[in-house]
C-alpha cells in the first residue's frame, strides 16, 4: 500500500499538451487557477493547434454561450458571484453584511447604549449607561463615555417630549453618537442601543438582587 504517496493534482505542461492532442478540442477554456496560470494553459493550447479565437479566459460570473456547435462570450450579462468564506463548520458561507460587521468590529470596536424608559409616561428614567468593547481603552475613555452619556441623554429628552417609538429612540441614539464619536476619535464603532422599558428594568433589577 502506497499510503505516503502524494500528488499535487496539477499536470505538467507536457501532460497538458498530451491531453489536448488526444482530445483535440475545438474550443478550450482553462479553469482553476490564477490569471497567469490560465494564460499559460491557454498558450499551451495554442501551441498544439487550438485557434486563439476559440480559447476563452474568463472570470467568475462570466457567461459562455454554447449554441449550434459554436461557443461565444456573452457580453451583455454576467452572473453575480462572491467569494465564499467558511465560518467554522458552516460550509454555506458568510453573508457580506456579516463580514462587514466583523471588519468594523476589528477596526473600531463596539459601543452598547443602555437606556431605561417608562413608555407609559414617555420619559427617560435615568442617564443612559454606555459600555464599550474594543473601542477605547477603559481608563482613558471614562471621560469620553461620561460625556457621551450626557449627549445621548439630552438628545433623548428632546425627542421624548412628544410620543415616540422604540425605533425612533434607537435611531436617535445612533445618529447622535456616530458623529460625536467620530469627531472625538476618528473612529466609527458599531453602536447597539438597548432599551429597557419600565417593567423590564424592574425585572432586571430583581433578577440581579436574586443572583447576589
Amino acid at each position: 500500500m502506497l499510503n505516503n504517496l502524494h500528488t499535487t493534482g496539477h499536470a505538467s505542461q507536457d501532460e497538458q499538451k498530451l491531453m489536448l492532442q488526444l482530445v483535440k478540442p475545438k474550443f478550450f477554456m482553462p479553469m482553476h487557477g490564477e490569471y497567469k496560470m490560465l494564460r499559460m494553459h491557454a498558450d499551451t493550447a495554442t501551441e498544439v493547434g487550438v485557434p486563439a479565437e476559440n480559447i476563452f479566459i474568463v472570470s467568475n460570473g462570466d457567461i459562455l454561450v454554447m449554441r449550434d456547435h459554436e461557443v461565444y462570450m456573452c457580453d451583455s450579462n454576467t452572473i453575480q458571484t462572491d467569494d465564499i468564506y467558511i465560518d467554522g463548520t458552516d460550509s454555506s458561507g458568510i453573508a457580506t453584511a456579516v463580514l462587514k460587521d466583523r471588519q468594523i468590529l476589528s477596526d473600531n470596536g463596539l459601543v452598547s447604549v443602555i437606556v431605561t424608559i417608562d413608555s407609559r409616561t414617555n420619559s427617560i428614567l435615568c442617564r443612559p449607561n454606555i459600555v464599550s468593547r474594543g473601542f477605547v481603552f477603559v481608563k482613558e475613555g471614562q471621560t469620553l463615555m461620561k460625556e457621551a452619556e450626557l449627549v445621548v441623554y439630552e438628545a433623548l429628552r428632546k425627542i421624548m417630549i412628544q410620543k415616540t417609538t422604540f425605533g425612533e429612540i434607537k435611531n436617535t441614539i445612533r445618529n447622535t453618537l456616530e458623529p460625536y464619536f467620530y469627531s472625538r476619535t476618528h473612529r466609527n464603532p458599531i453602536i447597539i442601543p438597548v432599551i429597557l422599558n419600565h417593567k423590564d428594568a424592574i425585572a432586571l433589577m430583581q433578577a440581579n438582587r436574586n443572583r447576589y
